[in-house]
């Protein structure tokens, strides 16, 4: 059966949240137990506010959905049933009513109709009901007893519904990317969960999604951090004896590089579950970067201790000793976990390329061969080993391995994009376009996808990437005028291509036609949000109009927190201050940055403008 449950559209004077969430815990609920394949519609819908890419759920009537709407879903959902309802739901929470239908794509009428009208106290039996409703129109066995006797984990429909309420938060913050509405506030959603935790002490879902929300509005930057700070201070209080709350806590201060404050909340929790490894390994990476090695070192090899055959901490670990100059003891540190159980590829595999990191080059190509002949699976030591063997010239062998892991793992993004350099290093070029389809066809990230695209197009298209190389030298000689109208003609045939937004938006940006080169910018971030110079390009295109430097500024303070270690972008962001009128910050960002290059002249002349 191919079903879709909706978000339920909610009533006049009903929360929103609820209507999507009782259904989707519902449907989260039934796939769980039964493995029935239900595919979920969203109603996020998104839209560009002043230049900046935004989204919101939306309710898509107060009233039940018409058939025409449907329709457009079965067609294009490739669905044969759909359940949608309303709800209805006064402002105390204490009276419901709900009406659910199934509708199916061969009948215009509802399969069938369910209207109830409770109280709150009859919610999860009403809950269980929806439940039995969706999982008959979801498998073609009896419906488990387990689901028509469901517990909720708590036996107070309020505090439940507290808890789906700031579950829709998280699920907005997450669906979103924190692309949310000007204005949004977290804030009451936080405060719902704490009521719900304080309401039911063992009812454990408001505590953890209230940790996730708390992560997720640290990492989008949404809210303040003293809000974040005071939640979980506030559920350190209320659970005493969880770890979750020093271990988010240390997260977030790590994320804005308060290493001390981190270390402390880390230590808190490790000693909350001594006996969790990850707790001990996440310690000791913040140790490495609070720049204490032998700390470190140490709670990394206690985490080795409690863990089973793979090793997580011994990656950090030896990122430990080749920080203090002992890389001549990483390859022992792989043995001995091999030794340990000699079917452990992955720690073979580490092991023979931590032989060739240290020099030892006969005898990494050894451990490599010896790790292929007694692996009963032996595919990751044949992934670690082809990079080795390319770079030797073994191209044919390199290549066999390869494709002996794409034959297991035909999606796997970096396997294939080494794959297709090693085809290039062969001169097998012809063999290059198939691969790089397969890695945009693998969902790759955008930046990756530029680069495959750009790699595809100069195969398929070198007469058109051939004119654009003229027209790049024709920028570079002066002759900005004709370049960009040579460029401008080629934009239908290459407008997926990045480099020719980045040459674009130079060019109008050094002929003053700042408002076409935002839009050649913007372009290029859509396409490539890594590329550092669109930035910069953009930052000027927006700086130069009248009214916008403050809006050029906002733009790179965003992008310099998403690229804390780019220096170009906070070059750009420098600039940026400077020209929104905020020289202080703009002297102390140029500071930072000539403190962290020295006087590099490229770096020294792009700051010239700040006195």
């Amino acid at each position: 059966m191919k079903l879709a449950v909706l978000p339920f559209n909610a009533a006049s004077g009903t929360k929103d949240s609820l209507a999507r969430q009782i259904p989707n815990f519902a449907t989260d609920v039934v796939r769980a137990h039964t493995g029935a394949e239900i595919h979920s519609v969203s109603y996020l819908q998104q839209f560009e506010d002043e230049g900046v890419r935004r989204a919101a759920f939306v309710n898509m009537a107060d009233t039940l959905l018409e058939r025409e709407w449907l329709e457009d879903l079965f067609k294009q959902g490739n669905v044969e049933n759909i359940i949608d309802g309303l709800l209805t739901v006064d402002a105390d929470l204490e009276n419901f009513e709900l009406r659910v239908r199934c509708h199916s794509k061969d009948e215009t009428a509802p399969v069938w109709d369910e209207h109830w009208k409770f109280p709150v106290s009859e919610f999860f039996e009403h809950m269980r009901k929806l439940i039995v409703l969706i999982t008959k129109e979801s498998i073609d066995e009896p419906v488990p007893d387990a689901l028509k006797e469901l517990q909720f984990g708590t036996e107070l429909p309020k505090t439940f519904l507290k808890f789906l309420d700031g579950y829709d938060t998280l699920m907005y913050l997450n669906s979103s990317q924190g692309a949310v509405v000007r204005g949004f506030d977290p804030s009451p959603a936080m405060d719902m969960l704490i009521d719900a935790v304080q309401e039911d002490l063992e009812f454990v879902a408001p505590y953890d999604v209230l940790i996730q929300l708390c992560r997720a509005c640290a990492g989008f930057r949404l809210g303040t951090f003293e809000k974040v700070k005071e939640v979980l201070d506030k559920l350190k209080s209320i659970v005493p004896d969880d770890f979750k709350a020093y271990f988010a806590m240390g997260e977030i201060y790590a994320g804005v590089g308060l290493h001390n404050e981190a270390i402390d909340e880390f230590e808190k929790a490790v000693a909350l579950d001594e006996k969790e490894p990850a707790l001990l390994t996440r310690l000791g990476a913040e140790q490495m970067q609070a720049g204490m090695p032998v700390n470190a070192e140490r709670n990394f090899r206690k985490a080795l201790e409690m863990e089973g055959d793979e090793k997580p901490s011994a990656e950090y670990l030896a990122q430990v000793l080749a920080q203090t100059n002992r890389v001549h003891e990483i390859p022992d540190l792989w043995k001995s976990i091999w030794q340990a159980n000699p079917q452990n590829a992955y720690a073979r595999a580490r092991h023979a390329l931590a032989l060739n990191e240290a020099g030892l080059v006969h005898e990494s190509e050894k451990a490599f061969e010896t790790a292929l002949e007694e692996l009963d699976e032996n595919l990751v030591v044949k992934r670690y080993y082809a990079p080795m063997l390319a770079q030797k010239g073994d191209l044919d062998r390199a290549m066999d391995f390869y494709e002996d892991c794409l034959e297991t793992n035909g999606n796997d993004i970096p396997t294939l994009w080494e794959y297709a350099q090693t085809l290039a290093q062969a001169n097998r070029t012809f063999e290059i376009p198939e691969v790089l389809r397969a890695v945009l066809n693998s969902n790759p990230d955008p930046n990756m996808r530029a680069y495959a695209t750009a790699w595809l197009i100069e195969l398929e298209q070198p007469k058109r990437v051939e004119g654009l190389e003229n027209a790049r030298q024709k920028l570079e000689a002066g002759d900005v005028e004709t370049a960009v109208r040579d460029i401008k003609a080629m934009r239908n045939w290459l407008s997926d291509y990045w480099k020719l937004w980045a040459l674009l938006c130079s060019g109008q940006n050094t002929l003053g036609e700042f408002a076409d080169a935002e839009e050649s910018a913007k372009k290029l971030l859509t396409i490539f949000p890594g590329c550092e110079p669109g930035y910069r390009e953009l930052m000027h295109a927006i700086s130069m109009q009248e009214g916008r430097q403050q809006e050029a500024y906002d733009i790179m303070r965003v992008a310099a927190m998403n690229n804390p270690s780019s220096i170009m972008i906070h070059m750009s962001l420098a600039l940026a201050a400077q020209r929104a009128g905020d020289v202080e910050q703009a002297r102390n960002i140029k500071t930072q940055i000539l403190g962290a290059v020295g006087e590099n002249p490229d770096v020294v002349h792009g700051l010239a403008e700040i006195n």
